[in-house]
């Protein structure tokens, strides 16, 4: 995939900000969700993984965002840190909608044995979709650190949030501050984007946008 300069490309650039920050917000919901299911006693609600499911879609747009600047510095990586990440974001599009349909009892059956079927989708997307742009940004002058190591958090939390479920230590409460972890990172990077701080030289933030030009 070749750099394509257009005004899509420079859409999902000049929107990353917002993607990130919505992903946060919908995940400080999801937060707030959980916390009162923890206080009553209760089982999450189905509901709550399609706030997850929207979350990741709004944060893998803001993902995309940063093709445009970085595939001159890394193609490779780059190209395929955005078609994991154009993966991840389709899947969970579609378990959020999947899971919708449950909510709201367009479908039938039982959403625990349908969750799984994203499970390899989603490993790509946050895996090597985020691990991909991470290692990019890290080893470029474009991003400052803080954004690498940002991406990093959400690939170790997702690893970790998998592994103590298989392990068979994924309480609520564990599984409440993964989210609090998440919600954190993207609002944080969100706010980085939108004061110009994700950027190791404010000045290429303008050379970034006449580039697509």
């Amino acid at each position: 995939m070749a750099i394509i300069r257009t005004e899509w490309w420079e859409s999902l650039e000049q929107w990353r900000a917002v993607a990130f920050l919505i992903g946060g917000v919908i995940f400080v919901a999801d937060v707030a969700l959980l916390g009162s299911h923890l206080a009553s006693g209760t089982e999450p609600a189905v509901f709550g993984q399609v706030l997850v499911g929207t979350a990741w879609t709004a944060s893998f747009i803001g993902l995309l965002g940063m093709y445009p600047s970085l595939s001159d510095r890394s193609r490779w990586l780059a190209r395929i840190g955005a078609i994991c990440a154009v993966i991840g974001g389709v899947t969970m599009a579609v378990m959020a909608l999947t899971l919708l349909g449950y909510v709201t009892n367009a479908l039938t059956g039982s959403p625990s044995e349908v969750v799984p079927l994203f499970l390899p989708g989603i490993f790509i997307g946050i895996v090597l979709g985020f691990g991909s742009f991470s290692v990019v940004s890290l080893r470029t002058d474009i991003y400052s650190r803080s954004v690498g190591l940002l991406f990093l958090l959400l690939v170790f939390t997702f690893l970790f949030n998998i592994g103590s479920s298989i392990a068979g230590f994924g309480t609520l409460a564990t599984v409440l501050g993964v989210v609090a972890i998440l919600a954190l990172s993207k609002l944080t990077l969100g706010y980085l984007f939108r004061t110009e701080g994700a950027f190791a030289d404010p000045e290429r933030v303008e050379a970034s946008s006449d580039s697509l030009a």
